[in-house]
């Protein structure tokens, strides 16, 4: 993955963990979206019926990640899940009047 900063830096101040934990927890975020866009696109690039199945398996496999890392950016900052819920209650209300 190609890092946007390079958050692990060796001389970082150790004694923030909570911040480091978090950043990390969101570029790992990036690195699992990137890994479901490069599988499925590989998915549309196959006939093999095996290829299908396994890189179908595989892209599930990372959007349960993409879960399992916003529960724990949500649990690291309160802020980051307070504005996700009101950027989806957002889309679901504006999503309404178009139905």
């Amino acid at each position: 993955m190609k890092a946007i900063f390079n958050i692990l830096d060796t001389s970082a101040n150790k004694t923030n963990n909570h911040f480091l934990t978090l950043q990390n927890a969101r570029l790992d975020l990036v690195g699992e979206l990137e890994a479901i866009v490069q599988y499925e696109n590989h998915l549309m690039q196959t006939n093999n019926q095996a290829a299908q199945a396994a890189i179908r398996d595989i892209a599930k496999e990372e959007k349960v990640h993409v879960g399992q890392l916003m529960g724990l950016i949500f649990s690291l900052d309160i802020e980051s899940k307070e504005m996700f819920e009101k950027g989806l209650k957002e889309f679901n209300e504006e999503n309404k009047l178009k139905s």
